[in-house]
């Protein structure tokens, strides 16, 4: 009964239901009688082995997503299912995230996986590259994109793979049974489609999916690198002092990591610092993509070469023959990394999504009388800041970057208020006006809350090592350095007086680190 509530107090009001119509909010505010029943029919299809059809089937709509619209390959289909049959599923998910998962599924994969984020992945690249630039060392990034990842997967394949990881027989057998004799239709403009069956792939829209993907994904990198050295290097001592360099070069100290994929669910991008040593990973995850039913998307598949110094000459990746796009920079997990590791392209993007953010309710609240300003500046913080600041944890940030953000906000809010230039008004008063603080502070906090965040982590978290590292091979280059994101931890300890012999302590405490950030 408690796994049962459990599931069913994770469900997220507001979304749509499946075929029976039944909705979120129906199951979780029904009653004791309700969630007894529920109760008991999980446990009917865990003992007779198979669970009702209408857990399995799906009803489809679309969502379009850019480009031409009348390409339905620029539309992705959203799969709605049975509320019940997610409360089984989410069952299923605990089980298999507490016992399995954390065997099989790599540190390298953050994707849906507890206390795990987009952001852990985009600043472990982020510190890869910042890394490879302070010790001069050239860096290949391939983002792979797969073919209709999830809809691909063989289910037979998947089933041994579970039993291969230990999975009992029987609550495999119940995974299967919601993916046996699936069934779904097409809801468009009022109109449905006759039932086809569903016969591929994990569940679209079901909890489970993710997870199963993950898995698989997990067993074929297994079978990709098995025996390769291939990859990135790092020299990691996660209990060392972050701002003395000297501690990292101790190597009976420290421990030797590679890094060759950063992986969220199906989002993969492999590391190495040559093209040789590119080709060679790209090739073995090629050739264990087909052994797995994956196929790599030639087209969306691009390169991302960052030269050191010397600016060696970039050289072809290839895949099956075909050279991939080479672009100077990517938009990865919704965040743009560039060859030359700065962030000034990702906060002019940054800075484009929140001022449409930012358009979309100027008629409907900065201009609606009848809102406190109050209102519309928690309302200002909570959309548009929320845009403009998405994975600034991970950025190193300079003096030009703060002012640059900073005008760009108060130029809104004097849009808000009403001002022009000429009016006698300082950005101090206007940010007292409407309960905002000012971007450096916004930034900081980010900087510090992320910092707390990873000085908490286990020692083996794959964004920990990487703070406390330095590569394996390479020397730093003569003259002034670049600023480099532990520089800007440490000016944002002192901005905040809090000290530097204590800060790492400190920061173990979350809610003492909190107030003194």
């Amino acid at each position: 009964m408690d796994e049962t509530m459990k599931a069913i107090m994770g469900l997220k009001d507001g979304k749509a239901p499946g075929g029976d119509g039944i909705p979120a909010e129906v199951w979780k505010h029904g009653g004791t009688n309700l969630l007894v029943k529920l109760h008991q029919l999980i446990h009917k299809a865990w003992d007779e082995g198979s669970v009702p059809q209408a857990w399995k089937d799906a009803t489809i709509i679309t969502i379009y997503k850019k480009g031409d619209r009348t390409d339905c390959g620029n539309y992705r289909g959203i799969s709605l299912l049975s509320v019940a049959g997610k409360v089984f599923a989410r069952i299923l998910l605990d089980r298999l995230s507490q016992h399995i998962t954390p065997e099989v599924v790599p540190e390298s994969q953050c994707g849906f996986r507890s206390n795990r984020s987009t952001i852990d992945m985009i600043f472990s690249l982020r510190q890869i590259q910042e890394k490879c630039i302070e010790q001069d060392q050239p860096l290949y990034m391939v983002f792979v994109d797969f073919t209709k990842a999830f809809d691909t997967v063989g289910r037979t394949g998947l089933w041994k793979l579970l039993r291969k990881y230990g999975c009992p027989e029987k609550f495999t057998s119940m995974i299967e049974s919601l993916h046996t004799g699936m069934k779904a239709n097409v809801s468009v403009g009022g109109e449905t489609s006759e039932t086809f069956d569903v016969t591929n792939g994990v569940k679209q829209g079901c909890v489970l999916a993710p997870t199963l993907f993950s898995i698989l994904l997990s067993a074929m990198l297994e079978e990709a690198f098995q025996g390769m050295k291939d990859g990135v290097y790092i020299q990691s001592r996660p209990d060392a002092d972050l701002f003395n360099t000297t501690h990292f070069k101790a190597r009976t100290k420290s421990t030797l990591v590679l890094i060759r994929e950063l992986l969220f669910a199906d989002d993969s991008a492999l590391l190495a610092h040559s093209p040789q040593e590119i080709q060679r990973i790209i090739n073995a995850f090629s050739d264990a993509s087909k052994k797995f039913g994956l196929k790599i998307n030639i087209k969306k598949t691009e390169v991302l070469y960052q030269p050191n110094s010397s600016r060696t000459q970039e050289v072809d990746v290839r895949v099956d023959g075909n050279i991939l796009n080479s672009v100077p920079e990517f938009t990865y997990l919704g965040s743009t990394v560039t060859k030359d590791g700065q962030i000034d392209a990702e906060i002019q993007r940054r800075m484009a999504k929140a001022s449409a953010s930012f358009g979309r309710l100027h008629q409907r609240l900065w201009n609606n009388h009848h809102v406190s300003m109050k209102v519309k500046g928690k309302i200002y913080r909570a959309v548009v800041i929320s845009t403009l600041l998405y994975g600034a944890e991970s950025w190193t940030v300079y003096r030009r970057h703060v002012k640059k953000l900073h005008a760009f906000m108060m130029r809104h809010l004097r849009s808000i208020l009403k001002i022009t230039w000429i009016d006698k008004m300082t950005n101090k008063e206007i940010l007292d006006r409407t309960g905002l603080p000012s971007m450096e502070d916004l930034l900081i906090r980010k900087n510090l809350r992320w910092t707390g965040h990873l000085m908490r982590m286990p020692q083996d978290r794959l964004p920990k090592q990487i703070l406390f590292s330095q590569l394996h091979v390479g020397h730093r280059k003569r003259g002034r350095p670049r600023l480099r994101y532990k520089d800007t931890i440490k000016r944002n300890l002192k901005q905040r007086n809090i000290k530097l012999e204590s800060w790492a302590k400190l920061s173990k405490q979350r809610s003492e680190w909190r107030t003194a950030m």
